[in-house]
């Protein structure tokens, strides 16, 4: 078979260039050339016709300064490659004005009518005044019914069924066309062969021509370069190959260890500002196998349990090493890396080499040891603390007052201790009835309400409230309801609508520049059904929403929305310090468990399973918890991690808190053959509880619970409770703070750290009527600004004749709007 290759090209290109010279006069200017110096013929790069196809040229010539010269006469050559004997298989019919109708064949007198003539290569030029352009080659060949691609038949088929990063291969292609009633190999003919693939992040495709073989166009080197799967696919002249299945091996396992630490342990202490150094080693299924070192480029997704107090500036990165910066908020994270799509394991869901359609397949961190013999962690747990004193952090206060009465305006307003007890105002054209800040950026709070989301961007010179949508109509465009979480990355906003029917939950995407970004809508499914609680993973890669009538719904943007029943409605759900499950407040209907306990459910998921129910990952409790805490401190050890989780029962009667502790690892994924794709949940090596602690009160409504960000102490302000109750999770005891004045506690919120808390409350009613109200401000311990409860902030507009009143255009019978939601600007 005879085949031209890209350096046979060059060879025939200079050879021809060179006769062409002899014979038709040298392609530089001259006087008579109308100023044109060179000339460019379109197209330039090799082409492939059918025989009886045509193809239109077109020529432009310049002068020396490179500008185009008009009214030039252009000319096309056709000629066949040095060596060539038998005839050009093309003929050009030049108007004389720019472009030249080529026929693979012979045109009719009146060039309207192209007749196939056989297989071969020509060649073809423009000629203006005596200046040549390059030629451009031109395949012409029998009609192609199919193209084949296959392993290079010299290096035989690959021993695996995946390659390791940067390892490569060779692949052709055979073009086949049905002469004779029979398949014959055309490939010598059609030219050079363009590649593809399904997934471009998994492999870099470069066509190669062997210097031993420089006729043979069809055979690329692939390498391999992101873990995941695609399909390649070859194509010349409009025909494209059925895809060839091919797979970059998949991380198995990953392995963290402190920079510069080594095996010294998984936890580091801090000061705030400081950097902290993370390193991960990940290795693929072939590791051990035909592998012996690990991922020189692992595209890896960076994440934290606790962004307000340490955070990755860069989420993703394939270095195998991040910084995160330890903020000014006090107290602790955990930091973990991982393999999540679709910047790792890419092409799932997708039809693996198998045939099968899987979901994601995101790949935890997990306790090991590394190819160098050290060891590695599912996580770093992270303390930040403070050589000078303790911040002093700001908060900010809103009301639901105007109960979404027409023409209801409200005051957002910012207090931090001090002498001046109230700083900027902001008015509220709408409502608002939840408001949550951006973890990561200190400046933007959003505001859920009835008629739409809000936002204000509180560190301007003069903080405005601005609207998702002018118009509070449709719901799905304005947003219409309650904020339930924010992603750690500070990106997108959960917002649960129970105004529109069906119920939805919209996803904003607070980052988008651009107007022409939707929210993401997704649509409940039961009549009467809300969500009540969500949370992301850390990595970004699902959210979990929990809703009234006991189904959690999980979300990605790579697998389709799923629902998982549970036996009764979940209270809360918190994702573990890996990321690889989620604890939820409510049992699995699969396992048997009964209502009240606390499950773990997988992040990865099964075709048509949201999340895999995980073994052995249900324990029981006394009462189905109102909220759990998973604890930022975890342990590595010889089980894999072990984390405590809080769990708070407030309506018994004494509300207790029960300890929980898990005991887990990541399995890393098999090499198998055939290849299979699919969830590898986590081990749950054992799940337990110990006795419960009696809070020594009567049962009561919380309206606030935190457990601190170091996991040392929870924090709770309850309804009717003029207290701020700590619970020291070290030895089980329970003591308080006490209010000023009958006070009943209407929202609450406490620093990461747990020094300071604010509590808007009720100070007075009248009857049934709150007749003046404050936001108290809490310090916990020995501040420098004071302690207990040093400091009463009532909503005092100055610029209003002293106006007390947080509703404007009511009127002056109106009732006392008063601060009933709060929350704290992180630093």
């Amino acid at each position: 078979m005879h085949r031209c290759g890209s350096g046979f090209l060059l060879t025939l290109t200079v050879t021809f260039i060179l006769a062409l010279a002899g014979c038709l006069g040298k392609s530089s200017s001259n006087p008579g050339n109308g100023g044109v110096t060179s000339v460019t013929l379109n197209p330039s790069e090799n082409i492939s016709i059918e025989v009886g196809g045509t193809q239109v040229f077109s020529a432009t010539g310049r002068n020396a300064t490179g500008g185009t010269v008009l009214g030039v006469n252009i000319q096309f050559v056709v000629g066949v490659p040095q060596g060539v004997t038998t005839a050009a298989p093309l003929s050009v019919f030049s108007n004389g004005s720019g472009s030249g109708s080529a026929c693979a064949g012979t045109w009719d007198p009146t060039a309207t009518i192209c007749s196939p003539g056989t297989s071969g290569i020509a060649t073809v030029q423009a000629v203006i005044n005596g200046i040549y352009s390059a030629p451009t080659f031109v395949y012409v060949h029998q009609h192609i019914d199919s193209v084949q691609v296959s392993p290079l038949t010299a290096l035989g088929p690959p021993q695996y069924e995946c390659f390791s990063q940067g390892q490569t291969w060779g692949y052709q292609a055979i073009a086949y066309s049905q002469i004779g009633g029979q398949n014959v190999d055309i490939s010598n003919t059609v030219g050079p062969i363009s590649w593809s693939s399904s997934n471009a992040g998994v492999v870099t495709a470069t066509p190669v021509v062997s210097p031993s073989q420089p006729n043979v166009l069809n055979q690329v080197q692939v390498t391999a370069k992101a873990p995941g799967i695609t399909q390649l696919f070859a194509t010349v002249s409009g025909t494209t190959s059925n895809p060839y299945p091919y797979a970059t091996c998949l991380i198995k396992a990953i392995y963290l260890q402190i920079g510069g630490q080594g095996e010294a342990g998984n936890s580091i202490t801090v000061d705030n500002g400081a950097a902290v150094s993370i390193t991960a080693t990940a290795v693929d299924t072939l590791y051990g196998i035909a592998n012996t070192t690990p991922l020189p480029s692992p595209p890896l997704t960076w994440s934290t349990t606790n962004p307000e107090v340490a955070a990755f500036s860069s989420t993703t990165n394939s270095t195998g090493s991040n910084n995160a910066t330890a903020r000014n908020n006090l107290g602790g994270a955990t930091l973990t890396a991982s393999c999540t799509p679709p910047t790792c394991n890419i092409g799932l869901p997708g039809v693996t080499p198998s045939g099968a359609i899987v979901p994601s397949l995101p790949i935890y961190a997990s306790d090991g040891v590394l190819p160098n013999g050290t060891n590695g962690y599912g996580t770093i747990s992270v303390d930040v603390t403070s050589t000078t004193k303790v911040p002093t952090y700001t908060a900010w206060a809103a009301t639901t007052g105007c109960q979404d009465a027409p023409g209801c305006t409200s005051a957002l307003f910012s207090m931090a201790p001090g002498v001046v007890p109230i700083g900027s105002i902001v008015n509220l054209p709408r409502t608002p009835n939840s408001m949550m800040f951006n973890h990561v950026s200190s400046a933007r709070v959003y505001l859920g309400s009835d008629q739409g989301l809000m936002y204000v961007d509180v560190t301007g010179a003069r903080p405005q409230a601005a609207m998702v949508s002018v118009s509070s109509t449709p719901c799905n465009v304005s947003l219409c309801g309650k904020v339930l979480t924010i992603s750690n990355d500070g990106k997108l906003v959960v917002v649960s609508d129970t105004v529109s029917t069906p119920s939805q939950v919209y996803i904003y995407n607070g980052s988008s520049t651009t107007t022409s970004t939707a929210p993401v809508d997704l649509i409940l499914s039961n009549a009467g059904e809300t969500a009540t609680a969500a949370a992301f993973s850390p990595d970004q890669l699902k959210i979990f929403i929990l809703t009234n009538l006991g189904n959690m719904y999980i979300y990605s943007t790579v697998d389709a929305l799923t629902s998982v029943s549970t036996f009764a409605p979940g209270t809360d759900v918190e994702f573990s310090a890996d990321g690889s499950f989620a604890y939820v407040a409510g049992a699995p209907a699969s396992s048997g468990a009964p209502a009240n306990a606390v499950s773990a459910f997988s992040t990865c998921s099964l075709p048509g399973v949201g999340s895999v129910d995980i073994p052995n990952g249900s324990v029981a409790t006394t009462s189905t918890p109102l909220k759990i805490f998973p604890s930022p401190i975890v342990q590595a050890g010889p089980l894999g991690l072990t984390q405590d989780i809080l769990a708070l029962e407030p309506a018994l009667d004494p509300p207790i808190i029960e300890t929980l502790q898990a005991e887990f690892t990541q399995d890393p994924i098999p090499y198998q053959t055939p290849l299979k794709f699919t969830c590898n949940p986590p081990t749950m090596q054992s799940f337990t509880k110990s006795l419960p602690f009696n809070l020594g009160q009567s049962p009561f409504t919380p309206v606030y619970s935190q457990l601190l960000a170091d996991g040392t102490e929870l924090i709770i302000v309850a309804r009717h409770l003029a207290a701020v109750l700590l619970f020291n999770v070290g030895n089980g005891t329970t003591t308080s703070v006490p209010l000023v004045g009958n006070t009943d506690p209407l929202a609450a919120v406490a620093s990461t750290d747990g020094s300071q808390v604010y509590v808007a409350a009720c100070d007075q009613y009248n009857g049934t009527t709150c007749a003046a109200g404050s936001v108290h401000i809490v310090c916990t311990t020995s501040c420098s600004t004071g302690q207990g409860d040093y400091q009463q902030v009532p909503y005092v507009n100055i610029n209003e004749d002293n106006n007390p009143n947080m509703c404007n255009s009511q009127g002056g019978t109106a009732p006392l709007c008063l601060p009933n939601l709060i929350a704290i600007r992180p630093q």
